[in-house]
């Protein structure tokens, strides 16, 4: 607030104000006035609450009465008086602060979205005159500091400028006044939207197989700015239009069409309420059949002499791929379908059922395809007439031993026979005649000795997996030092006891 000695002189009355308060400086204010009215030989006191152009400066101001509310005559002279509160000056310096796409394009309304990023502000000079107002400072989502000017009362922003969000437009009038920091700058909000919705997570996975045809269709869906247009928004699955359903609270567009058997595609468009826009396409299939297939025993044959034989399969799927096989001498199929095995049209040295004794045996299989599906079982026969031998160990070390040595011992069913032996997780020797074998140098634990016997039957000199023994013989032991030995006796008698 300031207090200033007035000479208020009216427009009516322009004529008699003195030559001598006009000075170079001009401001505008509105402001409660009391005055006294002198002339014709009346005082009567007044009140104004006009809106009045100030000129002067020293506390000495001539003020031109625009259009005052108190009554005062024409022709009653100088009205001498108090300014008794003249506030800073306000935004009724300038009005009607607006927003078009352009010149002469559309209203902007305040705090609606657009999508226009560079809009033109243009307001009304309320002074008395306007070229009292010789420049405006403006600025976005912050203070006008001059930084940015204009010299009319209008201002374009350059071309897609502003950034997607929220903002302010200020626009300050200046030029008048060494103090523009008692100003108050005009203020418009406008929202602007660039960007177009956000579409990701897609299910199901882009070029993935299903088996259900009921799968849900989805994407999440999102705009961070005016949000989405769900009206406008479309949804197509295999080229036709699919209703579509949105859940707020997990962002989820999801289709209400139907998916057919095989390869579907999905296109989404989704706009947000100003017209921006993104399409999201994908692929995937849609697979509801198991696989079909068959399964023989060698090629078919009826007998073989070896427990090791070729398992020959074949199948197919209509939609997707073979993308497993599961094999079972039972045809339980409970831990055989945590080992699936790579489908390929022949699985060799398969060993089969108790493979030393001789019977028909039996396998069956299952295949799954890349959807999922399982297949129904399928089984094959042959008879099993083993022309392998046996193998047996004559004789080994003591169960319990403290030597850190072995000798053993073994022979074949049938004369003629090669030996193999494997000591622990060692592997299988060369194949030799000798039916015994020494072991040094053994190191204290627990130990397994294994020896499998082969005859070459098609005379070829050499021994094939299936000319030998399927179920190799076995020895086990501990060497342990004498002290441990006696500690582990003591245990096995106090457990009989």
């Amino acid at each position: 607030m300031r207090r200033a000695t007035i000479l208020l002189c009216l427009s009516l009355a322009a004529a008699h104000c003195p030559a001598e308060a006009v000075v170079m400086e001009s401001a505008s204010y509105r402001a409660d006035l009391s005055v006294v009215i002198a002339g014709g030989g009346a005082t009567v006191a007044a009140k104004s609450d006009a809106k009045f152009t100030a000129i002067g400066e020293n506390n000495i101001y001539l003020l031109l009465v625009s259009s005052p509310s108190h009554n005062v005559a024409a022709g009653q002279g100088f009205l001498l008086g108090v300014l008794q509160a003249i506030q800073p000056p306000s935004p009724w310096l300038i009005s009607d602060l607006r927003a078009y796409t352009a010149p002469l394009g559309a209203p902007i309304p305040e705090k609606t979205w657009t999508k226009d990023a560079d809009p033109y502000f243009e307001w009304r000079i309320d002074i008395e005159p306007p070229n009292l107002l010789k420049e405006f400072w403006v600025a976005l989502d912050a203070d006008p500091d001059g930084s940015t000017k204009t010299y009319t009362s209008s201002y374009q922003f350059p071309d897609a400028s502003i950034p997607s969000g929220e903002h302010t437009f200020s626009v300050l009038p200046v030029g008048f006044t060494e103090k523009p920091d008692l100003l108050t700058a005009l203020k418009y909000e406008i929202w602007v939207d660039r960007t177009p919705p956000y579409l990701n997570q897609v299910s199901p996975t882009p070029g993935s197989t299903v088996n259900q045809s009921a799968t849900p269709v989805s994407s999440f869906a999102s705009d961070s700015d005016s949000g989405l247009d769900l009206a406008a928004t479309t949804f197509t699955i295999n080229g036709g239009s699919a209703g579509s359903t949105y859940d707020a609270g997990t962002r989820r567009l999801t289709a209400a069409g139907s998916l057919s058997e095989g390869r579907n595609s999905v296109m989404i468009k989704a706009f947000d309420l100003v017209g921006n826009y993104v399409t999201q396409g994908w692929d995937f299939i849609v697979d509801t059949q198991p696989p079909v297939g068959s399964i023989a025993i060698n090629a078919g044959a009826a007998l073989t002499h070896s427990a090791y034989v070729s398992i020959y399969i074949e199948a197919k799927d209509t939609t997707s791929q073979v993308g497993g096989v599961y094999l079972s001498n039972d045809g339980v199929f409970d831990t055989e379908m945590q080992h699936p095995i790579a489908y390929q049209p022949v699985i060799p040295n398969w060993l089969l059922v108790e493979p030393d004794v001789d019977g028909v045996k039996n396998v069956y299989a299952k295949f799954r395809d890349s959807a999922g599906n399982l297949s129904q079982t399928y089984a094959a026969s042959i008879t099993l007439r083993r022309l392998t031998p046996d193998t047996r160990i004559i004789s080994g070390p003591e169960t319990l031993t403290e030597k850190k040595d072995a000798d053993f011992t073994f022979e074949a069913s049938k004369p003629g026979c090669l030996f193999s032996y494997a000591l622990d997780t060692q592997g299988w020797t060369d194949w030799q005649l000798t039916a015994t074998i020494h072991l040094s140098g053994l190191s204290l634990g627990n130990h397994h000795f294994y020896v499998k016997s082969g005859f070459d039957l098609n005379g070829d000199n050499k021994i094939t997996i299936d000319e030998e023994d399927a179920t190799p013989a076995q020895w086990v032991w501990t060497i342990q030092t004498p002290a441990e030995i006696e500690k582990m006796k003591q245990k096995i008698l106090f457990w009989r006891r």
